[in-house]
């Protein structure tokens, strides 16, 4: 496809990855969906509602009662609170609400509960007139295979099973959470009876507090039970490793006290501290004597750096000396040359002094180095004596290994006997107070209003939920709508002009503001026998304030601002669309009949090769010699033998084909229809050509070629939108010739509320 006949706008790839959005235009656009449909949005509101009424009206009012019970983690712990292991129902307080939440809610609570309560036999409660409807219609918990089954379980089991279903209908009201973060279980349960929901509440309460207690008791005896006999074996096993102990000792002569060092380990630790000490000296001596001869050797004299200790008088002596000399030379030679006497003999005494400074480091580097050879002595007697020394500790290290073992397994069954017969204490001390892990404080009462069904809530709960059922209807509505609707969409996605609309003309009538309307004229009686559709025909020219009439005076400007030249022929201008029943035949029919009635000399020619909707509307009013093979045999003569008709004045009209017979169209008679075309051109002012439709019709674009101008017609909500892409992309229409683009058939409020900011008012 060239450049000419590409009708599809293309975005650069920066609009694609970086689309712009307008959040304005965004609301705006939202806003407008919602009113275009205010009566989904209505319905489903007012749905909601009624059945919300309707449900609260049938449901029986339910009364809440409230009881709180304190958890206190520190009972069943040893009073002194120095106990690691703590026997009962709670060990830790990770283990107290979250525990006791279950306890509360188990089958052995609830089911204590229901048999204090008395609700052993199961009670069938009174539905509501509205579920006992829906149960009677759908046959809901008729079941009488059920109890036959029942009544084969021995007796003791139906019992059960009665006192199981009683339970479950129990637990249905009750509710049991924690308190925000606290130790505090709030319980409560929801009775349509006002006197059993604080009944429930309180025998709750009583019965896990009775078994709370029997359950902590029954744990500490069992602890203490098990803490009797296990004191027992670990007496006896102390007692065995002490007597271990006792008798390696005897036998190995290490009667050194439990914990303290044999004479060799001390004897050993001395020597080993010595060899560290003497070995930091060496170095230290080594470091300072080589130091020491790098700076003698370097002649660098002056970076010399010795300890207070090592340096000696006659050293200080030199050096002060030295420096004495140094400042003299320097004042000589501010007042005389180097080759002055006093200055030659102020430098012959500092190399003399700086000489004997030299032989004293010398000295003292003699010193250092004997100093260091001592302890290099020093640290090879003394390792010889740690030698000595572990082989005599060898042998006794491994008795004193076995010692130590001995002595650890002694002292680990010495500290778990203590701290068991402290835990036996602690639990004895227990079964002597109440070891109940909760207290109850709020018993509950009855309340003073009902708790459900909460009317107000429901119904506006209802009302919110039915809104957003009716927002989402609505967005599903509008993503499912395949057609254009919007005159902006339609341009912007073909980039060609908008024209304008052609109403569905029973909704123009409805819509009509201000007057304006003409009555239609007596006509014949063979126009009262045509159909509905062919009435339409002059609808523009009949009501010339209408949207219609409007959208053709539109068409007629528009062609005349791109006429190119003042030629004295006529313009060639053709309506076609995508598929049938779009509404071309009759907006071409009202814009040539409009611009006959504006003092045009037009023509219409039906080119509709396959639907003829033209001949067809118009029947046998079309007279025989407006046929078009006619014009195509000759168009002159042709021309000459049209007739009129009395209801479209000014109006020459030109049918294809009468009675199911149609016109088979090749090379030949294409050249002959462009012939007629560029006859008519020179005798009508416009000559207005109802082409085939778009899709299907291999012919239109040969047809069209003949045309000035082509206006596309879009059938407005119904026409599938990638159903005209692929028809204007494949359709072979020059881009050129395309005056715009036109939608037919709207229902005019409803365009409306599609297109609050384009051009839809024209009264």
């Amino acid at each position: 496809m060239d450049r000419d006949t590409d009708l599809m706008s293309h975005k650069t790839d920066r609009d694609q990855l970086f689309p712009s959005v307008d959040v304005g235009e965004t609301l705006r656009d939202l806003m407008m969906r919602f009113r275009r449909h205010w009566a989904v949005l209505v319905v489903g509101v007012a749905s909601a509602v009624v059945l919300a009424l309707i449900m609260v009206s049938n449901a029986s009012p339910t009364y809440t009662a409230n009881g709180a019970i304190l958890i206190d983690p520190r009972v069943g712990q040893s009073p002194d609170g120095d106990s690691d292991i703590a026997p009962g129902l709670l060990l830790s307080d990770a283990l107290t609400v979250d525990s006791e939440l279950r306890v509360l809610g188990s089958r052995e609570v609830t089911a204590a509960t229901v048999r204090e309560l008395g609700l052993g036999e199961p009670r069938a409660s009174e539905p509501s007139a509205l579920l006992g409807w829906i149960k009677g219609v759908f046959r809901i918990g008729d079941d009488g295979d059920g109890d036959a089954t029942v009544a084969m379980l021995p007796e003791d089991m139906q019992q059960e099973r009665l006192l199981e279903i009683a339970r479950r209908n129990f637990v249905q009201g009750l509710a049991v959470e924690r308190s925000g973060e606290s130790f505090v279980i709030d319980v409560r349960y929801t009775s349509q009876s006002i006197e059993m929901a604080p009944r429930a509440v309180n025998a709750l309460m009583r019965e896990y507090l009775r078994l709370s207690s029997r359950q902590q008791t029954a744990n500490v005896e069992r602890t203490q039970v098990w803490l009797s006999s296990r004191i027992e074996e670990l007496a006896a096993g102390v007692q065995a490793s002490e007597r271990a102990v006792a008798s390696y000792r005897r036998e190995n002569q290490l009667m050194v006290p439990e914990g303290e060092f044999l004479p060799i380990e001390i004897a050993l630790n001395a020597a080993n501290e010595q060899l560290v000490e003497l070995q930091g000296q060496a170095v230290t001596a080594k470091v300072q004597a080589d130091q020491l001869e790098d700076q003698i050797e370097s002649g660098e004299i002056e970076a010399i750096q010795l300890a207070p200790e090592e340096r000696t008088e006659a050293v200080t002596e030199f050096e002060a000396r030295y420096a004495e000399l140094l400042q003299a030379e320097q004042e000589a030679l501010l007042t005389y040359d180097e080759s002055a006497p006093v200055v030659v003999n102020t430098r012959r005494a500092m190399e003399q002094t700086r000489t004997l400074i030299v032989q004293e480091y010398r000295s003292i580097l003699e010193q250092l180095r004997a100093r260091e050879r001592a302890l290099a002595g020093q640290l090879s007697a003394t390792r010889e004596m740690i030698g000595e020394m572990n082989a005599d500790y060898s042998s006794v290290m491994e008795k004193t290994v076995a010692l130590r073992s001995l002595e650890r397994e002694a002292e680990a069954k010495r500290e778990l006997y203590e701290r068991m017969l402290e835990q036996y204490n602690s639990t004895s001390q227990l079964l002597t107070f109440d070891a109940t892990p909760a207290r109850v404080i709020a018993w509950a009462v009855p309340p003073d209003t009902k708790s459900g069904p909460r009317s107000k809530r429901i119904v506006v709960l209802a009302a919110f939920a039915g809104l957003l059922l009716s927002i989402g209807v609505v967005l599903a509505i509008e993503a499912l709508d395949n057609s254009f609707r919007s005159q902006g969409s339609l341009s912007k996605r073909f980039n060609l002009p908008f024209i304008g609309v052609v109403p569905n003309f029973t909704t123009e009538r409805k819509e009509a503001r201000g007057g304006g309307w003409l009555t239609p004229p007596d006509r014949s009686p063979r126009w009262r026998m045509l159909p509905s559709n062919a009435k339409r025909l002059r609808f523009a020219m009949d009501n010339p304030r209408s949207v219609t009439a409007t959208t053709m005076r539109a068409i007629m400007v528009r062609e005349a601002m791109e006429r190119k030249s003042d030629s004295a022929e006529g313009v060639v201008i053709g309506f076609t669309s995508t598929v049938r029943d779009e509404g071309k035949t009759t907006t071409a029919f009202n814009f040539a009949s409009y611009l006959a009635a504006n003092t045009n000399k037009v023509a219409i020619v039906d080119l509709d090769l396959i639907a003829g909707e033209i001949t067809s509307y118009l029947g046998k009013m079309l007279p025989e010699s407006n046929n078009l093979t006619k014009l195509m045999e000759n168009p002159a003569e042709g021309l000459s033998h049209a007739e009129g008709i009395d209801e479209f004045p000014g109006l020459a009209v030109f049918g294809n084909s009468r009675e199911g017979s149609t016109i088979q169209y090749g090379p030949r008679e294409l050249e002959e229809i462009a012939n007629v075309l560029r006859f008519l051109r020179r005798y009508f002012d416009y000559v207005v050509v109802d082409l085939p439709p778009v899709s299907g019709a291999s012919l239109t674009p040969m047809l069209a070629s003949n045309c000035d101008k082509i206006i596309y017609v879009v059938r407005w909500g119904w026409t599938a939108r990638k159903q005209v892409s692929s028809a204007l992309e494949h359709s072979g229409l020059r881009r050129k010739n395309l005056m715009g683009l036109l939608f037919t058939r709207a229902n005019l409020r409803r365009y409306k509320s599609y297109n609050r900011d384009g051009s839809y008012e024209y009264y």
